[in-house]
């Protein structure tokens, strides 16, 4: 049997979460900061690499988040063909692209020696925003690990796309005429880790 190196999860957390998120993104929109890239002490803003703002917690959504997470982990392996792994952490952020926003190509874990002692190894992107939908662009682009062949996946609201963490991807860039933040392309990046 092929596996799809992805899986799409339209309706993920729901309109009333999916609404609530978005609404906490917006209400603190003064404790965002530009996105950094890198791993450990190679940690470093670039916007030549990555143009966004982060919001590094979900508050009093983290949890019901979660929730949905542990209970999908299982079958997800299973569907992409991932062994079951041993979960240290949790990484996750809130991302807005705006204007010009964009993500050049990488991957989501660290390679070589001693770079993560629990690396990432599922990578999950939920999106949301505004409707009417107001900015365009900001595909997920999946890339083949061998080859050229690339899968582009728009960012519809309330869908969750989930991939192994070491899969090449970029965000591709985003139009926002109005400049608003609340006009944004948020997406909420959630890595599970572990051995």
């Amino acid at each position: 049997m092929t596996r799809s190196p992805h899986r799409l999860f339209p309706g993920f957390l729901g309109d009333e979460l999916a609404a609530a998120i978005l609404a906490h993104a917006l209400s603190n929109q003064a404790r965002m900061k530009p996105t950094k890239v890198g791993f450990g002490d190679q940690i470093r803003r670039d916007e030549s690499i990555r143009s966004s703002i982060v919001l590094p917690d979900l508050g009093p959504f983290l949890a019901p988040v979660m929730e949905r997470v542990d209970a999908c982990e299982p079958e997800l392996l299973h569907a992409l063909g991932m062994r079951p792994f041993t979960r240290s952490h949790v990484q996750v952020e809130l991302v807005a692209h705006g204007d010009g926003g964009f993500y050049r190509r990488h991957i989501d874990t660290a390679t070589g020696s001693g770079n993560q002692k629990q690396p990432r190894r599922l990578t999950m992107v939920w999106y949301a925003h505004q409707r009417p939908k107001a900015f365009s662009g900001g595909a997920l682009r999946l890339h083949a690990l061998m080859g050229d062949a690339f899968t582009d996946i728009e960012p519809a609201h309330d869908l969750m796309v989930a991939f192994p963490s070491w899969m090449p991807h970029e965000v591709m860039p985003v139009s926002v005429p109005g400049g608003r933040l609340e006009d944004s392309r948020f997406a909420m990046n959630i890595w599970l880790c572990g051995s």
